[in-house]
């Protein structure tokens, strides 16, 4: 029986602009290679970090919702494309 390859099994299924990885702000799906939004992703996963460790040094179950819930909502407006 052959054996499938991963790439060549994600060639045939995916489409093309999938594999094309260069950063371009007016294509909706490689805009996440430009250095701006990268620049954001860090933001946000510093964000998440820091919210992680208050809920570590406060684990009372209502604190950890609502600064979960701000944590998205903050991460959203963070990673908002609109102008």
């Amino acid at each position: 029986m052959m054996r499938l390859q991963p790439n060549w099994f994600c060639r045939c299924l995916l489409p093309d602009w999938t594999r094309n990885c260069a950063p371009d702000a007016g294509h909706f799906y490689r805009r996440r290679f430009t250095r701006r939004y990268r620049a954001k992703k860090r933001v946000v996963r510093d964000v998440w970090l820091g919210s992680g460790c208050v809920m570590l040094l406060n684990p009372v179950l209502p604190f950890m919702l609502a600064l979960g819930l701000a944590t998205i909502l903050l991460s959203f407006v963070i990673l908002d494309e609109t102008n």
